[in-house]
Parts: structure tokens; C-alpha cells; sequence
């Protein structure tokens, strides 16, 4: 009697059908395919997932005989569907344990309104969080988590999410409060954000939020599923596919449901590698109404090295990178009124039987009322492509509308691929799906090395999700200083220093402490690496590894700026062949078929609509404003600024804010942070009625006295990473002035000092006078004020306004929510015209303005001054380090400029020009046109590149992100030197220290061949079809990308300028500074006069 043999059942549930397979898998002979079936999706979507089951195993036992099944794995996109249509979904209270860290931005702060108001439970600020460096901001208080806890439980909200700072790279604080709340109240369920995300608190916990929500539903369907296997015989342990190619638990999948988003796109390219046994390749998924493109490393999906949206909602978790384009069997064929052939993006999806003339009769399809028309089936019918239907009912179609047709369903895949493609070589493409037929493969394809059309291709999906490994998935910051022995460091730059002449210069001296660190710093990196190895499988043991199969299959490394300790943020995932698959057949009994069972599709009410939106909720709709083109939970209306008539102040609304965030990210040039926390605040603040206003410099000249009245300038002062992470309490820069404020009010600053130094230390180091953390006591003489409130003088004089510090980056929104705590307008102006990353490149200092007195404080109150310095450097070189014992995140105030100074030491209509960028962007996203065409028309601008980047390099120095990027690609129009219009194929090269200083071209060997750009002017790397600024510490190795050059303001290119922010200054002595074009003086928004 034959060896029952052990299978795995493989199902993939889709918008219109449940397809499932039958795979063996016998040692030393690898997977086989017994068996494969489709059936209808049903509304229940546990029906479909029964009678597919049933009649693969039937099949199976038909063809092999007895069998034994091991496991049954899952993937549905049920649950990302629930958060699109905002159905099923349960309520969700959040605790962030962030101490007065991040108060600022609450939870919720990025979601839709009308999914908020369907999950929003209630939201809680405890004591917690952590420091990048590992420091506790504050410690966990359990009687004030019972609080909370007993809050919650009175609201009658079970689900609960807890979100640290700084929880991924310390998770303690997170699972000490879980125990806390399963001890108050047993009954609730929790997320911990650290196991849903990774670095950027808003991310995360909107990731987390979005897992919590869909628990009770995930729950309701893992049980339904059971229901219906055990029904029919199945007792086997059930896994659901993940995003990322594997499998988990029903236990994981109940405690993680986001993790099971994108299974559809991923189990299709896993089953693709499995069919094809490629490693690397282009898998093209053509469905009834969509086709998903993406890429194949290592036979797993490649992962979006970006924040991903879903239905709106901005989230960092593991998706795979997958194009969705509109086009599928069911895509309606038409032509528009120039005679061009359109192809999609709507579909008859499932009614394609009631809609494609191949399925219709001769009479049917001449009634305009009946519903038939031509769709892409019909046109592969045509072709001889396809088999199906009637073919005699497309042979009118002409020959020349068929061909039309074909070429535009080919050139819709070939843009796809090349969205997604890492270089320019040609890769193999693997066509799955029930509509891949719909491509010619004899037709050779741009960018195409060979199509492959596997066996099974029309299960692919189902394939994939019999596949059964398993990951662990580890993204940690490491400070690689405290890995080092201090005392051999501390010897090794002695040797380094004692060969140096007794004259050396510091420069000198930096260069060989340097040179002496660099070898024990690239050991402790090497060691974090193999440290953070071994945590990813440790991780995929527990998740059910194999651990003689374990394998790292990918690995990422980036050095993060501005941080202590040459700190590094490293990403590995390891994966490894699921345990229970070997051994479960040891103690299982063959499949039998309880009695009485039948198959029926028809019995069920199924209540389906046409598919509209892609797996991640983006519009398949042209007439629909997308939600993923940039426009945050979209409904958004473009408008021209609002000026109001009386005071002559731009008042800004909400689409103001989005147009300055993405203008800033611009200008930023690859460094002053992500804007996405400003926008969010600013957003809130807008839509919740405060004033945020923006004047004129010729208004604000015209109201003010010169001499007298002054503008305070305000910004962050840190590192990216920690701002993304920790956001703000809020009170940073209004502390900040207020420090400002009291150092004249209460302490009687003048030329320096101070005459009230009751309560204070004043020190003096390196040329610097400063005080640690000044905390004025009013003098006995009751000089001053109490400087409880906050005011809008400083020493006796009236500040009018907020001069903001740089309009690149994170700082320009700042600046806009305090003037409107204040209740002042913000100039229309700032202190650089982009971002820089020093303090001494503002413009006002560079003109000779005093650098001081200047302020600096952090969220726990904390407040340092700078009463005195020889130059701003020093000020530079002082607060960056205090900025470091503050976190790494503090607030700035800069000593406050007269308003006589501003048409001589600011760039003039800042604003204006990043809201004029921005607009202009987020309208032709808007409108589906090119960004980087539209932004010709507002800006003398330059796109060096459109490519992929191909190499990325980094190294810490000091608080300094320094490397390069490498970025191959088509230069159109070109804009090399031959000049001219056309395809030119570039290399091209980009240095950056946190901003990016130089492109030059080389080539293919990497020998400089000319100068392209070069720092005042503005580089900036964006992603190649929205034109998204992408910041130096995100930029990665195969995104899509265009390189764009914006021209400096004439007042950073002058020459007193260009001695401070020019080639020279950054270490670029050969370059000579030539502008990239001439600067277009920006139209005013806020009126002159």
C-alpha cells in the first residue's frame, strides 16, 4: 500500500475568484503541483475559501491518491478592504508613552476624517519614551497607566495600541505596559507599535492603529476559515500569507492583520520565482481589472523603501514595492476624440461574461443598450491571443484597431515595468494571472531580456501561498561608539597624534584622529551587522523557522546625521522554511471526505461591486482625485491664497500648507528633515481655526519702525532621525523665545552679559560664553518681569513678526505654527532660500549681523543660552552639541534681526516660492501630468536625470551625513553640455553632506567628465513621477528617480555669500561656482502695498 503523501493547500482569495492549489512537497524532490481550481469569491468569503479546498483536494486525491494535508495556507486582501471601505472595524484607543515628548502631533493626527471617525476610541499621553540614545525620557508610572486603563474600560473600548518613542530600538517600556493593561483589564486587546513599524512614530503608530482595528474582524474570519475546513475534513494547523512572501500563524495573523495587506501582489511573485526558479526578475500580474508589477530579489518581493499610504492613511510597515496599473481582461477599449486607443483603467471586472462581445450574440452586441463593449478579452480573442468565447463575434473589428489595441496594452506594461525596474539592464519578466494572455510574447518588449509564461500560470497566486517559510524582520538604531573600548580608541589616537609635528594645525590633527578611528569604527559596524543577523533569525525561529534553513535575504545599512556616537540604522530580514510543514505529516491521518458534502457556488448571495481602487485603496478612477498623489486623505481643493482685505495678511488654509510642505522638501535639497510633522501640525492647526499669517516684507516695512523693532527667527536644531521619531512636545521654540524674551527682561541682558545673575552660572569656554541652562530668579530689586507668559518684546523692543531660518526642510513650517501661537505674521522671507546645515549660513550672520545672544531649549524645560561669541560658528559648533545632551531635538532662537535689515540680510518672498513650487507639483498630480514638466513653468529649472539609483554610499562625520549617489539614467531634455533636445544616456554622480553639494557627470567607470551643479544652487533627488522630495537619509538603492537643479537667490550668490556657501566652504576648492541658470524673482502672494 503506497506512503500517503503530505501536501500543502495553497488558496488566494480575490476580488472575483478563490483560486487554490494542491502542492507536495517530498524530500529531495521539491514542490509539484497535484492540483488547482478556481472558484467564485463569495461575500462571506469563507464559503469561496470551502468549496475551492474541497474540490482541489478532490482532485488531488483523484490524481495521487491518498493524501495527507499538512497545512493550509491563506491569502486574502479581505482585510485592507475593510480599512478602504471603512467596514467591520472596531474602536481603538491609543497611549503613547512619550513623557512631554510629541504632544504636538496627538494620534489620529494623518487620518482621514471619515475613517477617524469610525475607529477613534480615545487618545492618552503617559509618561515614558525614549531617548535615541537609550535614555528614559521618563519612567513608566503604573498608577497613572491604571488610570488610563480604567478610562478606557469605562468607554467600553477593548482595543488598544501602545506607542513608544523610540520603541523600536528599546522595546521594554512597551511590553511593561502591556502587562500592566492585561493586569487591569484582562479582557482587552493590544498592539505594541514596535512589532507593526519601525523608525517614525506617526508612521508607526498609524500602522498600529490600522492592526488594532481589524483584530475582532480578523478574529471573526481566522475562526470562519477553521469553521469551514474542519467541515470538510481539513484539521490542520492554518497560516495566512504575508506581505513580505511568508507565512504566519492564525495565533500571528489574529495579533497582526496588517501584515496580510498585499498577500495577493506577493503571493503571485513568489509563486512566480517558485514556477520559473529564478531568483531576480519583473513579475507582471494580469487580473480582470488590475495588473501588478513588481520586482523579485532573491526570490522575494522587494520591499517599498518608502512610507506606504493605505486608503489615505501614511504608514511604515512591511509592503512590497508593487506598481498597480489599471489594466485586465475586463478593460474597457475606446479611443478619444484625437483617434487615440485607450486601454483602462476602468473595467467590467467580474461581469466581463455580461459585458465582452465574445460572450454576447450577434444581436446583443449591436444593442447599445445592452451593456456589451469591447474590452481587452475581446481584442485578444481577436488577436488569436486567447481562446475564449465566440471569436466570430470580433472578427469586424479592423485589424489596425486590434493592433492599436495591443500596442497600447503592451506600452501600459512596459511603463510599469520600467517603474519598477532597478537598472537598466534588461531583466526576465514572468507573466501570471488570467489575463497575461493579453500580451503578444512574440512582440519584443522595451527593457524585456525574455517573457516567461510558466505552467500554472493562471494559480500563480495560490502557488505562492503554498510556498510555507517563515521571516524575522529586525530595523534597530546603533550607536557604534558604545561598542568600542574606550581605552584602546583613546591609545590608538594618541599614536595617531604623537607622529604629528608640535605645530600641526586642528585640521591636522581632526584629519589623523579621524584616519585613527576609521578602522574601529568599520569593526563595530561590521559587529552591529552580524549582532542585528542573528536577531532576525532568532526572530524567524520563534515566528516557526527552520533553523538549518535560515537565510539572510536582505540587508540594509544607513548612517543617520546629527547623531552622538556615529550612530547606524540597520535593517535585515532572515527566512527560513517553516518547522511544522517537515514533521506534521508524522502524526497526521490521510484526507477523508466527510459525506454528504456539495460544491455550490450558486447558493450564496454574493454581493459584489466592481473593483475601483488598487490593493492599497489608490483610485482606479481618472476622474477620482487620487489619495496616494500626495494629497493626504485627499479632498482637498486647489485655491489661490486668501489675502484678507483689511490687514493685507495671507492667511493660510489647508491646501497652503500642503503646497509649503512638498515647495520645502524641495528646497530643502535633500536635507533639512522631512516636513511631514510640520504639515501635519499645521494642517490640524488650520482646520481647528487658528491663524496662521504670512505678510509681506513692503507691508511689514510700511508698519514698523527700522531701528527698533525686531523679528525673531525660530527652528529646530537636531537630527532628522529623531525629529521623524519623536516629533514635538510643541513647546520647544516657544520656550525657546521665551528664554529669549527673559534674558532682557529678567536678567537685564546687554552687550553681552548679563546684570541680573542672581540664580545663574555664566561659563566661558572656547570663545563661547553660555550658560547650561538658564532658569532666571527675579532680582530683589524687582528688576524685570516674571516671564510666565509669553509675550511679544524683547529688551524693551517690540518683536512684529517671524523671520523664519531656512524655508528648506522640516524648519519652514515651524516657524508659521509659532508666529501663530504668538499672534504675529510670518515674514514672507527666510535667513538661507533653502537648507543648509550650519547655523553660520543665515544669511543675516553671513551680512555681519551678532550671532547673540541666542537661545536653545528641549521638552523638559531645559534652556541654554549663548550670551556671547567671537563668531556663529562657534555658536554653531556649541548648540550642536548641547542639542545632542538634549536628545538630539531641541528648539532655536536666533537673535532677533531688525526689521531695517530685511530687504539687505533675508531672501525676499520665500513663501512664495515654495508655495508657488508646490502648488504647481501637487496640481499636475492632480491633473495626471508630468510634475517635472510643470515645474519648467514656474522655475528656471533643470532635470539632470531620470533613472534609478544604482549606489548609494555613507559615512558619519561629526553631526555630518556625508556620502554619494550614484544615479544612471536618460537625460531629457538633455542637459549635458552638447545641449540640445533627446535621449542621452547619463551617469551621474551626487555628493552630500546632510544637503546635497554637487552633481557632476561621469562615466560608466566613474572618471568625472563635467560639473553639473554645484551648492548654492539647489540639487535635489525626487521621485521620478510625482516629484516627491526624497531626503538624502531616505534615499535607496533602486528607486526612481529625477535629479532637479533650482536655481540659488541672487542674495546667498553674492560674493560675500559664496566665501560661507559656496564650493569652497563645503571642501570643493577646484569648483567654481556657476549658477545653473538665473533666478526668477517669485511672484508675491501676500500683496506689497
Amino acid at each position: 500500500m503506497a506512503t500517503p503523501l503530505p501536501v500543502v493547500v495553497g488558496v488566494d482569495v480575490g476580488g472575483t475568484n478563490t483560486d487554490a492549489v494542491v502542492l507536495s512537497k517530498v524530500k529531495g524532490q521539491g514542490h509539484h503541483v497535484l492540483a488547482e481550481d478556481k472558484h467564485l469569491t463569495t461575500s462571506d468569503v469563507t464559503t469561496g475559501v470551502r468549496n475551492a479546498v474541497l474540490t482541489v483536494l478532490r482532485k488531488a486525491r483523484a490524481e495521487q491518491g491518498e493524501i495527507i494535508v499538512t497545512q493550509v495556507n491563506i491569502g486574502t486582501t479581505h482585510f485592507v478592504n475593510a480599512v478602504v471601505q471603512h467596514k467591520h472595524l472596531s474602536k481603538v484607543s491609543v497611549i503613547r508613552l512619550c513623557g512631554p515628548a510629541s504632544q504636538a502631533v496627538p494620534p489620529f493626527s494623518d487620518f482621514p476624517p471619515s475613517l477617524k471617525d469610525v475607529i477613534f476610541g480615545s487618545i492618552h499621553f503617559v509618561s515614558g519614551g525614549y531617548r535615541v540614545d537609550g535614555r528614559e525620557i521618563e519612567k513608566v508610572d503604573r498608577e497613572e497607566i491604571k488610570k488610563v486603563v480604567e478610562k478606557i474600560k469605562g468607554i467600553g473600548v477593548k482595543g488598544i495600541v501602545l506607542c513608544g518613542i523610540f520603541a523600536p530600538t528599546r522595546t521594554e517600556q512597551e511590553e511593561e505596559v502591556e502587562r500592566l493593561i492585561h493586569e487591569f483589564y484582562p479582557e482587552a486587546n493590544v498592539t505594541l507599535s514596535h512589532t507593526i513599524g519601525h523608525i517614525g512614530l506617526l508612521e508607526r503608530e498609524n500602522a498600529a492603529i490600522l492592526n488594532e482595528c481589524l483584530k475582532e474582524l480578523c478574529q471573526r474570519t481566522v475562526s470562519g476559515f477553521r469553521r469551514a475546513l474542519d467541515e470538510i475534513g481539513t484539521c490542520c494547523p492554518i497560516f495566512l500569507t504575508q506581505n513580505d512572501g511568508t507565512v504566519i500563524s492564525e495565533q500571528q495573523a489574529i495579533a497582526t492583520p496588517v501584515f496580510t495587506f498585499a498577500s495577493g501582489p506577493t503571493n503571485s511573485m513568489r509563486g512566480a520565482a517558485f514556477l520559473c526558479k529564478v531568483t531576480d526578475a519583473v513579475v507582471v500580474d494580469i487580473g480582470g481589472t488590475t495588473t501588478d508589477v513588481g520586482v523579485l530579489r532573491n526570490r522575494f518581493p522587494r520591499e517599498a523603501s518608502t512610507d506606504v499610504r493605505v486608503a489615505g492613511v501614511r504608514t511604515n510597515f512591511r509592503m512590497p514595492d508593487v506598481n498597480s496599473v489599471g489594466l485586465g481582461g475586463g478593460s474597457y477599449v475606446g479611443k478619444t476624440a484625437d483617434g487615440r486607443t485607450t486601454v483602462g483603467p476602468l473595467s467590467a471586472g467580474y461581469n466581463l461574461m455580461k459585458e465582452a462581445l465574445v460572450f454576447g450574440t450577434p444581436d446583443a452586441n449591436k444593442d447599445p443598450n445592452s451593456g456589451r463593449t469591447l474590452t481587452a478579452t475581446d481584442v485578444a480573442v481577436a488577436a488569436e491571443l486567447m481562446d475564449l468565447g465566440d471569436k466570430t463575434l470580433v472578427a469586424h473589428i479592423p485589424k489596425s484597431d486590434v493592433t492599436a489595441a495591443l500596442e497600447r496594452i503592451q506600452e501600459i506594461v512596459e511603463d510599469a515595468i520600467d517603474s519598477v525596474r532597478v537598472s537598466d539592464e534588461p531583466l526576465p519578466v514572468i507573466l501570471v494571472g488570467g489575463g497575461s494572455t493579453l500580451l503578444d510574447q512574440k512582440v519584443k518588449m522595451r527593457g524585456v531580456s525574455e517573457i516567461l509564461l510558466p505552467e500554472h500560470y493562471g494559480v500563480a497566486n495560490a502557488i505562492g501561498a503554498a510556498l510555507s517559510q517563515v521571516s524575522g524582520n529586525l530595523d534597530s538604531v546603533v550607536v557604534l561608539e558604545r561598542m568600542l573600548d574606550n581605552d584602546v580608541m583613546e591609545q590608538r589616537m594618541q599614536q595617531a597624534k604623537s607622529g604629528l609635528p608640535a605645530d600641526a594645525t586642528q585640521e591636522q590633527i581632526d584629519a589623523v584622529v579621524k584616519a585613527a578611528r576609521k578602522p574601529l569604527l568599520e569593526a563595530a559596524r561590521d559587529q552591529a551587522i552580524r549582532d542585528t543577523c542573528d536577531k532576525a533569525r532568532h526572530l524567524a525561529v520563534q515566528a516557526g523557522a527552520n533553523p538549518a534553513t535560515l537565510q539572510i535575504v536582505e540587508q540594509e545599512e544607513v548612517a543617520l546625521s546629527y547623531l552622538p556616537g556615529s550612530a547606524t540604522r540597520i535593517k535585515v530580514k532572515a527566512v527560513g522554511d517553516l518547522a511544522v510543514s517537515q514533521e506534521a505529516s508524522t502524526n497526521m491521518a490521510p484526507w477523508k471526505e466527510p459525506p454528504g458534502l456539495t460544491v455550490t457556488d450558486t447558493d450564496v448571495t454574493i454581493d459584489v461591486t466592481k473593483q475601483t481602487r488598487s490593493v492599497t485603496g489608490r483610485s482606479l478612477n481618472p476622474s477620482e482625485s487620487d489619495p496616494n498623489a500626495g494629497l493626504t486623505w485627499a479632498g482637498l481643493t486647489p485655491s489661490r491664497p486668501h489675502v484678507d482685505p483689511k490687514s493685507g495678511e495671507w492667511i493660510l488654509n489647508a491646501w497652503d500648507v500642503e503646497c509649503i510642505a512638498v515647495g520645502a522638501g524641495i528646497l530643502g535639497a535633500g536635507g533639512g528633515g522631512n516636513p511631514n510633522v510640520g504639515r501635519v501640525r499645521a494642517r490640524a492647526a488650520v482646520e481647528q481655526g487658528q491663524k496662521i499669517r504670512i505678510l509681506s516684507p513692503e507691508k511689514l516695512l510700511s508698519q514698523s519702525d527700522p531701528e527698533k523693532d525686531l523679528l525673531v527667527s525660530l527652528a529646530f536644531m537636531g537630527a532628522p532621525v529623531v525629529l521623524y521619531e519623536q516629533t514635538t512636545s510643541g513647546q520647544e521654540t516657544p520656550e525657546a523665545f521665551r528664554c529669549l524674551q527673559e534674558m532682557y527682561s529678567i536678567g537685564g541682558y546687554a552687550d553681552g552679559d548679563l546684570t541680573n545673575k542672581e540664580g545663574v552660572e555664566i561659563k566661558e569656554k572656547n570663545g563661547v560664553v553660555y550658560i547650561d541652562d538658564y532658569q532666571p530668579v527675579k532680582s530683589s530689586s524687582g528688576q524685570g518681569e516674571s516671564g510666565k507668559g509669553l509675550t511679544t518684546g524683547v529688551g524693551g523692543q517690540r518683536v512684529i513678526g517671524v523671520l523664519c531660518a531656512e524655508v528648506g526642510g522640516m524648519n519652514s513650517l515651524e516657524p508659521l505654527m509659532v508666529s501663530a501661537i504668538l499672534g504675529l505674521p510670518c515674514l514672507d522671507a527666510d535667513g538661507m532660500g533653502r537648507a543648509f546645515p550650519m547655523l553660520q549660513m543665515f544669511l543675516p550672520f553671513i551680512n555681519g549681523a551678532s550671532p547673540y545672544p541666542t537661545a536653545l531649549a528641549d521638552d523638559k524645560g531645559r534652556r541654554a543660552v549663548i550670551l556671547r561669541s567671537e563668531n556663529a560658528r562657534q555658536v554653531e559648533d556649541h548648540f550642536r552639541n548641547v542639542s545632542m545632551e538634549m536628545g538630539s531635538a531641541a528648539g532655536l532662537a536666533i537673535a532677533p534681526v531688525k526689521t531695517g535689515e530685511i530687504t539687505k540680510s533675508t531672501v525676499l518672498r520665500s513663501f512664495s516660492r515654495v508655495w508657488t513650487i508646490g502648488d504647481c507639483i501637487l496640481r499636475a498630480r492632480r491633473n495626471k501630468e508630468n510634475p517635472l514638466r510643470a515645474l519648467k513653468t514656474v522655475e528656471n529649472s533643470k532635470v539632470l536625470v531620470t533613472g534609478k539609483i544604482r549606489d548609494v554610499t555613507r559615512e558619519t562625520s561629526g553631526a555630518f551625513n556625508r556620502g554619494r549617489v550614484r544615479v544612471e539614467g536618460v537625460a531629457y531634455p538633455c542637459q549635458s553640455s552638447k545641449g540640445g533636445e533627446g535621449e542621452e544616456l547619463l551617469h551621474l554622480v551626487l555628493d552630500f553632506q546632510n544637503e546635497n553639494l554637487v552633481a557632476r557627470r561621469v562615466d560608466e567607470h566613474g572618471k568625472n567628465l563635467e560639473t553639473l551643479a554645484v551648492v548654492p544652487d539647489i540639487i535635489s533627488i525626487v521621485d521620478a513621477e510625482t516629484a516627491e522630495p526624497i531626503p538624502t537619509e531616505e534615499v535607496r538603492y533602486g528607486q526612481r528617480v529625477a535629479v532637479i537643479i533650482l536655481p540659488a537667490p541672487t542674495a546667498m550668490t553674492t560674493p560675500r555669500a559664496l566665501e560661507v556657501v559656496g564650493p569652497v566652504p563645503f571642501g570643493y576648492p577646484d569648483v567654481e561656482y556657476v549658477p545653473v541658470g538665473d533666478y526668477r524673482e517669485p511672484e508675491p502672494l501676500a500683496p506689497v502695498q
